[in-house]
């Protein structure tokens, strides 16, 4: 489902709805990669504290390996890099991040 980066954005930041807008991408890119993985196990994943740093970061990564498998770009810096960076700069990369992260769903549609 298409929405606004933006949107997406503000939906990361708030308590609970960022759960929501978390499985939403795990969703949406096991849709556009025709992965065989469950989203709610995945958001399950991300919320046990070490195991959920790595599944964030899959995230990530997966969806700029697809992204730029159509030739749409992916992050700035690449996925892993911008990843570090954001715990270096106590999570300021983690907003590019979450609005880049639906900038690139909507163009796997």
């Amino acid at each position: 489902m298409a929405r606004n980066p933006w949107l997406a954005l503000l939906m990361a930041l708030i308590p609970l709805v960022n759960l929501y807008i978390i499985y939403k991408w795990w969703e949406e890119l096991k849709t556009a990669t025709k992965a065989s993985y469950s989203p709610i196990i995945r958001l399950i994943l991300c919320l046990i504290p070490l195991v959920g740093i790595y599944y964030l970061w899959k995230m990530f990564a997966d969806v700029e390996k697809a992204s730029m498998a159509k030739g749409k770009g992916g992050f700035a810096l690449g996925a892993t890099v911008m990843y570090i960076l954001s715990f270096i700069l106590m999570g300021i990369p983690f907003l590019y991040m979450f609005y880049k992260n639906q900038a690139l769903l909507n163009g796997l549609e």
